[in-house]
């Protein structure tokens, strides 16, 4: 790390006034921008062989290795023995070789090869090279479906970066992009932000740093200033501040030495590509730049259904192979060879008809097992995040975006969440009178002069400059705060002239006129800042915070002359009257006090931390301001639709108890005669039982503590509930991360807070977390649907794959036509329905229970009828045409024998246009609502629809002997497309009486 003295040399005042335009390009050039170099990636080649290791790919290749053998002993004996000794070398040397994570690649390969030498043969193997049509498509999807997770993956990391910085620079205050911070530049350090860049500290004021990250160590360290030529560095300098680890308190400036791949985090980072070593920085550090890929609870919920339906379909197709057997040994597919019969050709038959059964038997495992389960999840979180994403919600863990939709409680600020966070001083109270505007009588110095020294004016004026920590920054044209709102009112009532009539107040100058001592600054628990200035040349201690806080600590009041008064009951009772009035009014109320120390009093930080309870005793009451926060315009509907929702609304507020009722009363929270609203005083003196006992009936926490919202959210889950909560301070981070889904403020939200949460609301807004809870609920809703059209599939394909053999005969789907079924299933199926838009219905619904079923009796009784409908439909159909000879045609012979290749494909169409129709049913959930409605807003499922029916008609018409299949007339298309939306119909009806047959409760 450079010190203080290097970057001086090359940047002078870089650690005054900050660096100019010319040295930040000159910093650029030589050091480069603050920018990591990402994490080393699995390249994408191996993260797709890695797809071929699965026990179903690694079943299909076997079979498909048997099958292409068998066929090649048939076109020819050499071949096949030069064949089978090929795939037993290949095989025994990879396994010989250590290589038994590449065996099913090659295996892949190896079956290519022989489709290839069977094609060169003039007997190509077309269930081979199906079954590695299959394989690849199993693989495919699988690759896909983790391709774009980790894309969207890709897209949350990038947002790790996406972090303001106040810096200093050509002596004004920026906020800039963490990634422009440069060598040279004054950064300013407040609780809560997260340090951009290894420095070293010029400045300190208490400040607290969390170097978790760098130690493991969790107690936060104290840091300050060093000397220039100080060449030491390390977490244990005290002077050495480093990339990553955050501000828990208090403030500060540092110089940035050190950017980028060149920062302690950066060369951790760049270690993490080499060997693994014991758990220590190189884990946080990797933990910190990426996000966490953890299975989501719906996820994890959706593999144990999978596998579920996964062992279902292997008892199945178990069944079906023993089915097929009986059947072959009954009509001579499978015998010995009689008396005459040439033994190696009947023997060879045999083995075939054997071998044809595994490989139907292997194909309805692939058909039974939901490997469209994982991709509907993938594809509808992704839906879900792009959609929370361009609604001003940027979620930082995928899990959130269903979690959020199962909220039963959103426990909310009330600042810049419910309303706009565009605060301005409307009220002002000195000695006793209130102002609205302007100063008036005594109180109003003449036009163009300031404010006499030591009346309430002046002090008012010197404790809102210099007694903060915000600023005020030009952005497009407009003046912007930067920091916190509450001080940065103030200061634009500065800038206004401070309702004195003698123009603006330049609260940098002033600054600068009354340089700071030492300074203590807000907390929840303490309710007040306090600065310690040198005004006139002697230590005054200036307050601003809670009026109780503050009143509590005078002993006196300034009167609009400028003199002294006792603060006696009387005086205090009328401030209070004043003070209540205005945040009655839904006002924040702020109290300002000052207090001049003797003039040879120690002026050393030091001392004055020591002494800071006795600093803060005695204080001249100087006045009180009230800062009006309009509500934003949308929330009071975005309460009114989670009310109908089933989800409770709680809100946690810092300001006083009559100021929250306010604003609870204006936004419905106080609508029930038994609301509650308590402060945090009442809240604490309650024990655990007491308080859950009150819970259902909490609406507002006032005064609240950071401690509060956690305790809040802890009660709230024992009793079951899935808690949002809201935060946007460096003590909010414990609730934050105790809450089902943590919400951090966007605009107005440390880092700290940030890092603790799962979403930040860009926008703060209360209505973008109600925007997260519908998306949320449709992602949850559009699984289902997905799961309802696969289980349809799954049951009626098994049980036309079993009942077929047991009457006799064998369904005429060729494993061609069974693997294009697949794809429907898991593939088209799974991006269309999960592409579904939210019902407007939505958010009239409860939340879901944390134990309830995925698969609810309604789908259940959906799945069974359908597919009831289409095994009776099928079966039928296939009698008829075995014994009938429905729909034989020319009589073109197809390779099931009693069936015509006409007869063959229309059967098969038949299939999959149900399936296309289905995908309509299966867009309603409940008996109440149609399949059809609000079909045509969703133009991604009817291109999906489209495309479907376009690929069965190309695979129909030129499939030919691939597949098995005979073109068909346009007539045939319009009869199939005709006969087999009765589905829609049979459904619709299905509804209906399921409506009726429902209790009228």
């Amino acid at each position: 790390m450079r010190s203080l003295r290097a970057v001086s040399e090359l940047f002078p005042r870089a650690g005054e006034a900050g660096l100019t335009d010319e040295q930040i390009s000159d910093s650029r050039a030589r050091f480069g921008p603050n920018r990591l170099t990402p994490l080393p990636r699995e390249p994408v080649w191996k993260k797709f062989l890695d797809k071929f290791d699965d026990p179903i790919i690694r079943i299909l290749l076997g079979a498909s290795l048997l099958k292409i053998v068998v066929d090649l002993f048939e076109a020819s004996t050499v071949a096949g023995v030069v064949a089978l000794a090929t795939v037993l070398v290949v095989l025994l040397g990879a396994l010989v070789g250590r290589l038994g994570a590449w065996a099913p690649a090659l295996a892949f390969a190896l079956a290519g090869g022989l489709v290839g030498v069977s094609v060169a043969l003039d007997d190509p193997s077309y269930e081979g090279a199906a079954v590695m049509v299959a394989v690849l498509l199993a693989t495919g999807v699988a690759f896909f479906s983790e391709y774009r997770s980790d894309q969207e993956f890709e897209k949350l990391n990038a947002t790790r970066d996406a972090i303001r910085v106040k810096v200093t620079r050509g002596g004004g205050v920026h906020t800039i992009a963490l990634e422009d911070a440069v060598v040279g530049d004054l950064v300013i350090l407040e609780m809560g932000d997260e340090i951009p860049a290894d420095g070293r500290i010029v400045r300190a004021n208490e400040l607290l740093v969390d170097q978790a990250l760098m130690t493991g160590e969790s107690e936060p360290v104290r840091k300050a200033a060093g000397p220039p030529d100080d060449t030491a560095d390390g977490p244990d300098q005290p002077g050495c501040v480093f990339r990553g680890t955050q501000v828990v308190d208090g403030a500060g400036r540092m110089v940035v030495t050190n950017v980028g791949d060149d920062t302690m985090l950066g060369q951790i980072a760049r270690r993490l590509s080499g060997e693994p070593e014991p758990a220590g920085p190189q884990d946080r550090v990797a933990e910190k730049l990426t996000i966490s890929k953890a299975s989501t609870p719906l996820q994890e919920k959706l593999e144990a259904l999978a596998g579920l339906i996964s062992k279902i379909g292997y008892a199945a197709a178990v069944a079906i192979f023993i089915a097929l057997l009986v059947r072959g040994l009954v009509v001579g597919e499978v015998r010995l060879p009689a008396a005459g019969e040439d033994r190696a050709q009947v023997l060879l038959a045999s083995v075939q008809a054997l071998l044809s059964y595994f490989v139907y038997m292997v194909i309805v495992i692939v058909v039974a097992v939901p490997e469209g389960l994982p991709m509907s999840v993938t594809v509808s979180l992704a839906i879900a995040w792009r959609k929370m994403s361009q609604a001003n919600s940027l979620v930082r863990q995928l899990v959130a975006c269903e979690t959020i939709g199962s909220a039963t409680v959103i426990c909310s600020d009330k600042t810049g969440t419910l309303t706009q966070n565009k605060m301005s001083v409307s009220r002002l109270g000195i000695g006793g009178r209130t102002f609205e505007g302007a100063f008036d009588g005594a109180a109003a110095p003449a036009p163009g002069a300031r404010p006499a020294e030591n009346t309430p004016p002046h002090w008012l004026i010197v404790n809102a400059a210099v007694n903060s920590t915000a600023n005020l920054e030009q952005k497009n044209g407009e003046l912007v705060t930067v920091g916190n709102t509450t001080e940065g009112a103030l200061l634009h009532w500065l800038r206004r002239g401070a309702w004195a009539g003698s123009g603006p107040f330049d609260h940098v100058r002033l600054r600068d006129e009354l340089p700071v001592l030492h300074q203590v600054h807000f907390s929840s628990e303490r309710k007040r800042m306090t600065t310690v200035a040198s005004v006139g040349g002697r230590p005054t201690v200036l307050v601003k915070g809670a009026p109780e806080a503050v009143l509590a600590r005078c002993s006196s009041y300034l009167a609009p002359d400028g003199t002294v008064h006792p603060m006696t009951p009387q005086a205090r009772a009328e401030f209070e009257v004043q003070i209540f009035a205005a945040a009655a009014d839904a006002m924040r109320t702020l109290a300002f006090a000052h207090a001049e120390l003797p003039g040879d009093d120690p002026a050393h930080a030091d001392t004055f931390h020591t002494r800071l309870e006795a600093l803060e005793t005695g204080l001249v009451f100087d006045g009180w301001a009230g800062i009006r926060d309009p509500l934003r315009d949308d929330v009071k509907e975005a309460v009114r639709q989670c009310r109908g929702a089933g989800i409770e609304v709680k809100m946690i507020t810092g300001d006083t108890l009559e100021t929250a009722r306010a604003i609870g009363r204006e936004i419905g929270l106080l609508d029930a005669p038994d609301a509650i609203a308590m402060s945090h005083a009442e809240f604490d003196k309650l024990t655990d039982e007491e308080l859950s006992a009150r819970l259902p009936r909490l609406r507002i926490l006032a005064r609240a503590l950071p401690g509060d919202k956690y305790r809040l959210v802890r009660l709230l889950q024992a009793q079951k509930h899935v808690v949002a909560m809201t935060g946007d301070g460096t003590n909010d981070a414990p609730a934050l991360k105790r809450a089902d889904v943590g919400l951090a403020m966007g605009i107005s939200g440390t880092e700290v807070a940030k890092e603790a949460s799962k979403i930040v609301l860009l926008d703060d807004a209360f209505s973008t977390i109600v925007s997260g809870v519908q998306w949320g609920r449709a992602l949850y809703e559009n699984i289902q649907r997905f799961i309802q059209f696969q289980l349809t599939i799954n049951v009626s394909a098994l049980l036309i794959a079993l009942l077929g053999p047991v009457i006799g005969l064998k369904p005429p789907f060729t494993v061609l036509q069974l693997l294009w079924i697949n794809v429907i299933m898991d593939t088209f199926a799974a991006i269309a329905l999960c592409s579904e838009p939210p019902r407007a219905n939505l958010m009239q619904r409860p939340p879901k229970r944390r134990d309830e079923s995925i698969v609810t009796r309604q789908m259940l009784g959906t799945i069974f009828a359908t597919a009831g409908f289409f095994v009776v439909v099928m079966l039928v159909m296939l009698v008829g045409m075995q014994y009938g000879g429905w729909f034989a045609g020319d009589g073109a012979a197809s390779e099931f024998p009693g069936l015509t290749l006409r007869q063959v494909t229309l059967f098969f169409s038949v299939y999959v246009f149900f399936q296309v129709w289905n995908q309509i049913n299966c867009r309603s959930l409940d008996p109440g609502e149609s399949g059809l409605r609000g079909l045509f807003a969703n133009r991604q499922f009817l291109l999906i629809a489209a495309l479907t029916v376009v690929g069965q008609v190309l695979i129909v018409t030129f499939g030919g002997k691939v597949f098995n299949v005979a073109p068909l007339g346009v007539l045939d298309w319009l009869a199939v497309a005709a006969g087999t939306s009765s589905v829609l119909l049979f459904a619709e009806l299905a509804r209906r009486v399921r409506r009726w047959l429902r209790p009228s409760a």
